[in-house]
This record gives C-alpha cells, sequence and structure tokens, in this order.
C-alpha cells in the first residue's frame, strides 16, 4: 500500500515520479502544481508540464507548436532492426502530411465499422466473463480488462488472437520507453520491443499485399484517395500506433474505471440502477480516471510566451492531462466522480488537429465493458482496498485488480 506523501514538501524538481505514493495518488501533487506554477519547467524531465486546462488548449491548438521534434532539432535517423526506414506516425506529424494520412485512413477505419463490431465485443465481453464466472474472483486487469481490447483489435486487424499476449507484451514494453522517468535499461528494452513489433507487423503487411483479406491491415492498403496511397513505412508506423492505443489505453481505463466505480458505492448504484446513463458515466470516468497522466508532447517552432512563461525554440512540452482534467475553472468539484456530469468537455482524446481517431472505437469498448460486467456480476466488490499500481509516470494503469462476486 502507498505510503502518505506530504505534497507540500514536493517540489515538480525534486520529487521522486516513481514513488509508489506518487504513482497511486498524483493528484494532490497536481492541484498544488496547477494552482501554483500552471506552465513548469521540469528539469529532471527536460520539459514544460502543463497541468492548466486552458493552456492545454492553447498548446494542442497553437500553430507555433509542432508535433515533429525534427523540424527543431537534428534528430539521427531512425531504423527498425530490419531495413523498413522509420517514418512518424499521423499523430507524430504536421499538416500536411498528417492531413494526408489521416485523410487515408479516414477512409477504411469509420464509424460504420466500429458499429458493425458491438455484437461482437459484447460477444467477445460475455465469453470473458463466462470463463470467471463460476469461480466468484478474478484480476479485472488479466481476465477482462486486458483480453477485451486485444481480441476485438486483432480480429479488426486480421492478426491471430493467439498472438495477442506477445502483442500486448511488447506494447507495454513501448509506452515505457517514452517515459523518462525510467531507467535507461528499461527505456532500452521498450525500444527493442518497438522494433520487435515493426518487424512483426512487416511481415502482417507483406501478407496482405499479397493475400488480402476482410481485415483493416488489408484495407489501409488498397485505401487511395486522389491517387495517394500509405507508404509502407506509413502503415507501419500507424498499424503500431493503433495498437499501442488500442491495447494499452483502453485495457487500462476499462480497469481503472472499474475501480472508481467499486470505490464509490453510491456512483456504482446510480449506474446499476440507471443504465441509461452509461454514455454519460463513460465521458466521467474518462475525465476522471484517464491512463493518459502525461503527453501530446509539442515542440517550440519559436520563442513563444505561455503563462507569463518565455518558451524557447526547441523546447519540449508536454500536456498533464491528470491535472488538467481536474481543472475546478472547468470541471466543478473536479476530485468528485459524478457519472450524471453534463458539462464534461475533458481533453482525454486531444481536440483539433490531432484528435485521437479511435476514440468511438474506446468508447465503444468501455460502454460495452462496464455495462456487460455490472449487468453480469451485481454482486460485484473490492478482493483487496488497494491495486496494485505500474511505475509509469506517463500511462498510469495497475497490474491486478482483484475483485470478488
Amino acid at each position: 500500500m502507498a505510503s502518505a506523501v506530504n505534497y507540500k514538501e514536493w517540489s515538480a524538481d525534486s520529487f521522486d515520479a516513481l514513488d509508489p505514493a506518487f504513482v497511486a495518488d498524483p493528484y494532490p501533487f497536481y492541484a498544488r502544481l496547477r494552482a501554483e506554477a500552471p506552465v513548469h519547467f521540469v528539469a529532471s524531465a527536460g520539459e514544460w508540464w502543463i497541468t492548466k486546462y486552458c493552456y492545454a488548449k492553447l498548446v494542442l491548438a497553437d500553430k507555433r507548436l509542432t508535433t515533429q521534434r525534427e523540424n527543431v532539432m537534428a534528430v539521427p535517423p531512425r531504423r527498425t532492426s530490419g531495413s523498413c526506414p522509420w517514418t512518424p506516425n499521423m499523430m507524430e506529424q504536421d499538416p500536411p502530411a498528417h492531413d494526408r494520412v489521416r485523410s487515408l485512413v479516414g477512409k477504411v477505419f469509420t464509424r460504420d465499422v466500429v458499429q458493425r463490431l458491438r455484437p461482437r465485443i459484447e460477444q467477445v465481453a460475455h465469453g470473458l466473463v463466462d470463463r470467471v464466472e463460476g469461480d466468484g474472483r478474478m484480476d479485472v486487469v488479466a481476465d477482462y480488462a486486458y483480453p477485451l481490447p486485444t481480441y476485438v483489435l486483432c480480429e479488426l486487424m486480421g492478426l491471430p488472437t493467439s498472438e495477442r499476449e506477445q502483442l500486448r507484451a511488447w506494447t507495454t514494453r513501448i509506452h515505457l520507453k517514452f517515459d523518462q522517468a525510467q531507467p535507461p535499461a528499461v527505456r532500452q528494452q521498450g525500444e527493442a520491443a518497438d522494433d520487435a513489433a515493426r518487424e512483426y507487423l512487416s511481415r502482417w503487411i507483406y501478407e496482405r499485399q499479397v493475400r488480402p483479406g476482410a481485415d483493416l491491415i488489408s484495407a489501409l492498403i488498397s485505401a487511395e484517395d486522389h491517387g495517394e496511397r500509405l507508404t509502407f513505412p506509413e502503415l507501419l508506423s500507424n498499424l503500431l500506433l493503433f495498437l499501442q492505443a488500442g491495447f494499452e489505453t483502453t485495457a487500462r481505463m476499462i480497469s481503472a474505471g472499474v475501480y472508481a466505480l467499486l470505490s464509490h458505492p453510491d456512483q456504482l448504484m446510480l449506474l446499476r440502477g440507471h443504465p441509461e446513463l452509461t454514455q454519460t458515466a463513460v465521458e466521467e470516468l474518462l475525465r476522471y480516471a484517464s491512463p493518459g497522466q502525461r503527453g501530446m508532447e509539442r515542440w517550440a517552432l519559436e520563442d513563444l510566451e505561455l503563462g507569463g512563461k518565455l518558451i524557447r525554440k526547441g523546447d519540449r512540452l508536454s500536456i498533464v492531462l491528470g491535472a488538467a482534467n481536474r481543472d475546478p475553472e472547468v470541471f466543478p468539484e473536479p476530485d468528485r466522480l459524478d457519472l450524471t456530469r453534463k458539462h464534461n468537455p475533458h481533453l482525454v482524446f486531444a481536440r483539433g488537429t490531432h484528435a485521437c481517431m479511435g476514440a468511438f472505437l474506446a468508447i465503444t469498448e468501455l460502454e460495452i465493458a462496464f455495462s456487460v460486467l455490472l449487468r453480469r456480476l451485481p454482486r460485484l466488490g473490492l478482493a483487496t482496498p488497494q491495486p496494485t499500481w505500474e511505475p509509469n509516470t506517463k500511462l498510469r494503469g495497475m497490474t491486478a485488480l482483484h475483485v470478488r462476486f
């Protein structure tokens, strides 16, 4: 269990981001930082932390900032362990390159595609509950939160579901390479996992180029817009993006949402009695317990002022979503879980040009995951008072969440 933390003694420059107490409950520190230094340079991370909602929105929209660090600094060419050149995914590109890729992906990854997946998502969710229903207890992370999106995404992409555990292992390690608080050896393991996942996906792209099927990879290969097609490196980078977002963020959000509900019996009872609140509840759970704590990085293309601070050309800015989504100027009583919250403009899926293309799929999976679990397991409750949290400062999640029913 996390030890007590005196946040008044901590500063953004000196605190240990991997301290179990901070990992378990970073929100008091975020609140202090947002109030005292909403735009703050964290030397240990080498970046500006943006904790206030209004500044976060500005960062997402400001054309003086870029998602491509290559635009402001010399970056050594990156390659996988094979021969395919490294290319940034669409979330790491500015227009017009971003718009070109997004347009092509958007032709095949549509809301209609997700809607057609709904019955299969429900079938998978019920099947996972069937496996554990007779046991009276389960680990939500291992038995439900990860299997659901990994089955769904593998089937959508045409990848063997028998290999989803290996894919999950890779995506989990890949996320750690972006966390500056991690030891060098851990980040190197993330780089190795990135290489392995790219080699794996490369083989499937080659396979689908020769033998196309009724899957997302085949559809992306054939997608065309005014004679434009995705290049092989673009296919590779964006497929890996789908895996990372589809596996990690959705799975972590399912387990975080279940824990939030079980930790707030009044809200759990409200949702059980009023299932029509599910859509509103999902949006509030995303705001309250989003796994994305820090990210959406931008680099300054020129000197600029933000929140009274001078941001120099080449500086990196990182939005602290865990703080911005609990800004009391936007969300009344932000630390209270309120499943009836009507005005909920959280930033979980970003905004504008780089808004998350997978948001509708994620929301659909979350709605089904919570609805099926609560309907099938009416006596669901925590088996242990606290979950086990991962030491990851950018993507918050649990290694286990034991429940009984």
